[in-house]
């Protein structure tokens, strides 16, 4: 029942508009009336103010996306293995969805595919082929014990599982375990140490306190009480002596001194390189050293060569870094006549279909209607998963095939002739948008005879020529600089410049600013860095 105020809403809204209609005439006869000694220089127009309700019409165009062009979005930026798990999550929440069968799944591989006419195979989607929800054709008679035997089916299969978990077991027992962090790479280590009680205990704060590097930034009075600071003080100098040689050091400095300390030989000379005159190595001012140590500057060379051969980063091994395993999406090989195949290897993902029984379950009368519901919603959700599958696999077969065409020569010759490649070219030639390019190629990866490659590295930006041809890529171009940079005199290195200059002369319009950037991304030291004084 609706409140008071609002039944009354429309005589409380003419009530609101009679008075103010009331007090504007009031307030027009009064501007109206003459004042004494004055003429109306003209009329007065009365001012007018009316509320109004009224229904109106417009007509707009928004772009949503419904709840199934979503999932073709999320199901097309999935690499393989994370599509394996989705569809395993997909049938487990589904039960109108089933695995196929091997011998089925072989039956349907065996299919003859599409050619395209380049020499590129055309791989049909016979994982998403299926009929309509109400497809007639695809649905028979109803037959309950033929439901019946399904379910007891897929029971015993169920119980079939359950009978294998041994084996899962000795599987999962097999299967290798995370590499040891720092820490425990410590801990081990000091587990043989001969240390106090009280010592030992402060061990594992301080090990899991190192930062990647294996270096302790944090203060020992922020980690323990005063009453335990002694004995984390001990603790830390066991913690200097484990391997690798520099661990629990404060700073670079620190790092360096304490492995040289471990390194046979007379090393004070490097120690007072390391301890006074770091900066200056590290922007190779050699002769500086020299003149404030009144040393040759051989002898400053020799030390920094013994400097450069120790580790500023000892516990990166260490770091928490775990092996990517990847599944190549695309397949590019070679057929019989030497033209190149692009197909979609998706043999190891489940075969994902609608089982008929419950088409024949949604028409018969055995079920009410919200259970007719329930099977509409789940049967809609499984047919737009196998449209999602069937997309993506057209999707990324057509941009793969492009890149491949495109760049040919970079996988035959090496990467020198790799080609400028943006995905607004890609999308442009299969008629896509490049948001769905970029999606299709987000950790994806391509196998082929020179190895697995992202699909990413395909893609390259170009550098101008000066004749107008064809641009040069940004990769072959880096290529390029760092060739030029390891045939140079190290006593006279070549400046960003004059590499610019030399590539000039070679067609390319490129700037030192560029030449700089390229540098620096391949980490390649500057001009003062890379001189040596000595040969």
């Amino acid at each position: 029942m609706l409140p008071l105020w609002a039944a009354q809403g429309p005589v409380l809204l003419g009530l609101v508009c009679s008075l103010l209609k009331s007090a504007l005439d009031s307030a027009v006869r009064r501007d109206e009336a003459p004042v004494a000694g004055c003429e109306l220089a003209g009329e007065v127009e009365p001012m007018a103010l009316e509320l109004r309700q009224h229904l109106g019409m417009r007509m707009e165009q928004k772009l949503k996306l419904t709840p199934q062009m979503i999932q073709s979005l999320d199901i097309l930026q999935l690499p393989q293995m994370a599509l394996e798990e989705r569809l395993m999550h997909e049938v487990e929440t589904n039960p109108v969805l089933d695995i196929a069968d091997a011998h089925e799944v072989d039956q349907t591989d065996d299919g003859d595919g599409d050619g395209d006419g380049e020499g590129v195979a055309e791989v049909g989607a016979d994982s998403a082929d299926v009929g309509s929800v109400y497809d007639n054709e695809l649905r028979e008679e109803w037959d309950h014990e033929g439901f019946n035997d399904l379910l007891k089916a897929r029971r015993e299969a169920a119980r079939q599982s359950d009978d294998d978990a041994p084996d899962k077991m000795r599987a999962i027992d097999a299967t290798a375990g995370p590499p040891p962090s720092l820490a425990d790479h410590l801990l081990d280590q000091l587990r043989f140490f001969d240390i106090p009680e009280r010592v030992r205990e402060c061990l594992p704060d301080l090990s899991w306190a190192l930062d990647r590097r294996g270096y302790l930034t944090i203060g020992l009075d922020e980690l323990f009480d005063e009453e335990h600071l002694d004995a984390a003080e001990q603790a830390w100098e066991h913690i200097r002596r484990c391997d690798p040689a520099g661990i629990g050091a404060r700073d670079l400095v620190d790092c360096l001194q304490l492995q040289l300390q471990r390194e046979p030989g007379d090393n004070s000379f490097e120690m007072i390189l390391i301890r006074d005159h770091l900066q200056d190595v590290l922007r190779n001012r050699l002769p500086v050293i020299a003149d404030k140590l009144g040393v040759d500057v051989d002898r400053v060379q020799e030390g920094v060569e013994v400097i450069a051969e120790l580790d500023p980063q000892p516990g990166l091994p260490y770091a928490d870094s775990v092996n990517q395993f990847v599944m190549p999406d695309v397949l590019a090989e070679y057929d019989e006549d030497d033209e190149w195949v692009v197909s979609i290897p998706d043999s190891h993902l489940p075969k994902v279909e609608i089982n008929e029984a419950y088409y024949q379950l949604y028409d018969g009368e055995a079920v009410d209607q919200r259970e007719k519901g329930y099977l509409r919603e789940k049967l809609t959700n499984a047919r737009s998963l196998l449209d999602a599958l069937s997309h993506r696999k057209r999707t990324l077969l057509k941009i793969a095939t492009e890149i491949v065409k495109h760049q040919r020569l970079f996988l035959e010759q090496g990467p020198e002739q790799l080609r400028p490649l943006m995905r607004q070219d890609i999308a442009d030639r299969i008629g896509s948008s490049v948001s769905t390019v970029s999606r299709a190629v987000k950790d994806k990866y391509i196998q082929t005879p020179v190895g697995i490659l992202p699909l990413s590295q395909f893609f390259s930006g170009g550098i101008a020529t000066q004749d107008g041809s064809e641009a040069e890529s940004s990769r072959s171009v880096k290529l390029k600089v760092k060739a030029m940079i390891e045939r140079e005199d190290p006593k006279k290195p070549l400046s960003d410049q004059a590499i610019a200059d030399v590539l000039a002369k070679e067609g390319l319009d490129i700037s030192r600013r560029t030449v700089t950037k390229y540098r620096i991304a391949m980490a390649i030291p500057s001009t003062r860095q890379r001189r040596r004084f000595v040969g």
